[in-house]
């Protein structure tokens, strides 16, 4: 009896065995899986960010400009000169002149 008792348990043990081994690898399988998806998504909120950033640095220039501008606008001598030159504005008894630009 004790001889057939040692032959019933080894099949057992190997397939106890082999399902354990073959839990192990799929979760290791699974869990591959999923770092791979999280590392490709990670790669690719990198590259959103460097576009973003590049964008944010363009903005702050526009508004860096914009901000000069404005500051230009406030001071009258500028607008006045603006007006003069690009609109044609005179003051009171003042004439104007255009010449046409010079051709090469």
């Amino acid at each position: 009896m004790t001889k057939k008792k040692k032959r019933i348990k080894k099949p057992i043990r190997y397939l106890c065995l082999f399902l354990i081994c073959a839990l192990l690898i799929a979760g290791i399988v699974y869990f591959t899986l999923g770092a791979n998806k999280q590392i490709r998504t990670t790669f690719s909120l990198r590259a959103d960010l460097k576009v973003y950033e590049e964008q944010l640095k363009a903005l702050e220039a526009e508004r860096d400009s914009l901000m000069n501008q404005k500051e230009k606008l406030t001071d009258e001598n500028y607008v006045s000169n603006v007006a003069r030159g690009k609109y044609l504005f005179s003051k009171d008894n003042e004439q104007i002149y255009y010449f046409p630009p010079l051709e090469d």
